[in-house]
């Protein structure tokens, strides 16, 4: 079977006038208006995904190929952020879910400040904590959620993109989980990025394929990308592996499929002092849980339990955003033991 990486450069991903007029003058000029860049329609494809490299990564570029229709334009911009959050870690759940909110993060300052003040509104500031979707029924959070929903909707110049999982497919790095994680562990070890356990590896070269894909299709050359992330298993400083050997994972990711460099690769996980980070990180929360419900549903035609703070979350998540694009990617296991795979499509009923 391929490696779970191909080998690459870690390097090739990073690289850590004034004009006078002559004289006074009259002159009229016709400036047209300024058209402010929003999205980009595909076609999109992973262009330096080749034969060499692993199942995931050409399952992606087939997904991008086939599914992806639009994503937010970056272009004008100098840096950007990933806020990820993942859920299906529960018995229960039917899929992994892996989101992450892309966002135009040196447009980040209006919804900061609107930010401070809808906390301020509900007595949500001194006690700064996450909007979180297990924990909507909460007073003041649920009051002030109609409020969030809308402030992430007009403004956040980004994509919330959602990848679920079915947990039927225990690798797709390979054909069997028993063949495919043994390589898995044996070359991040060998490579100087951690000693994982079967899981974990599959975990965070999931999340990294995935970040580093879609980083391919939304930023250019010499911006700046910052990955913020929930403290989560493949973040957490162990004995054998830590949050360093993750950065180094993800910067390898990046170099199998960028073809231009980035100025800077910053990381970061939650911080115990809570601040307008947090709030878009629970964009992502808010995403993966209501996702993981959602399907959830489809599969079993049960109710989702829970109030009106989550059917909101429902209502928030199949509504289309002038700014934010909202992508969901479902990926199942076959009744023939294949993988398929397909954009979810949600429309709110009146």
């Amino acid at each position: 079977m391929k490696p779970p990486f191909k080998k690459t450069m870690i390097g090739a991903a990073t690289e850590l006038s004034e004009a006078g007029l002559p004289g006074p003058s009259k002159f009229s000029v016709v400036i047209p208006p300024f058209e402010q860049k929003i999205n980009k329609r595909g076609p999109f494809k992973l262009s330096k995904v080749t034969d060499e490299y692993p199942y995931f990564s050409d399952l992606l570029n087939r997904i991008v190929q086939q599914s992806i229709r639009e994503l937010p334009d970056f272009s004008d911009d100098s840096k950007i952020a990933v806020m990820s959050d993942f859920g299906g870690e529960h018995a229960s759940a039917r899929f992994y879910t892996y989101s992450f909110l892309f966002l135009a993060y040196n447009k980040v300052g209006p919804f900061e400040e609107k930010m401070r003040e809808l906390r301020k509104k509900y007595g949500l500031l001194e006690h700064y904590s996450e909007f979180a979707y297990k924990k909507l029924a909460s007073g003041a959070k649920a009051r002030a959620l109609p409020e969030y929903l809308q402030l992430i909707d007009s403004l956040i110049h980004g994509a919330i993109i959602t990848i679920a999982i079915d947990k039927r497919i225990e690798t797709v790095f390979g054909a069997q989980k028993k063949q495919a994680h043994p390589v898995m562990v044996k070359q991040l070890q060998e490579e100087g990025l951690g000693e994982w356990h079967g899981p974990g590896a599959e975990k965070v070269l999931r999340v990294a394929n995935i970040i580093a894909a879609f980083a391919a299709l939304l930023t250019h050359e010499n911006q700046r990308l910052l990955w913020y992330s929930d403290k989560d298993l493949i973040n957490e400083d162990g004995k054998k592996w830590d949050f360093t050997h993750t950065q180094q994972i993800l910067v390898r990711a990046l170099g199998m499929y960028l073809s231009h460099r980035l100025d800077v690769v910053g990381f970061a996980k939650s911080f115990d002092k809570k601040s307008h980070l947090d709030d878009l990180l629970s964009v992502p929360d808010l995403a993966a849980g209501v996702i993981q419900d959602l399907l959830l549903q489809n599969e079993t035609r049960e109710d989702i339990p829970g109030g009106d703070e989550k059917a909101m979350v429902m209502r928030w998540i199949a509504t289309p955003a002038k700014y934010l694009s909202k992508l969901t990617v479902q990926i199942t296991r076959t009744d023939d033991g294949g993988i398929g795979f397909g954009c979810v499509d949600m429309v709110v009923k009146p």
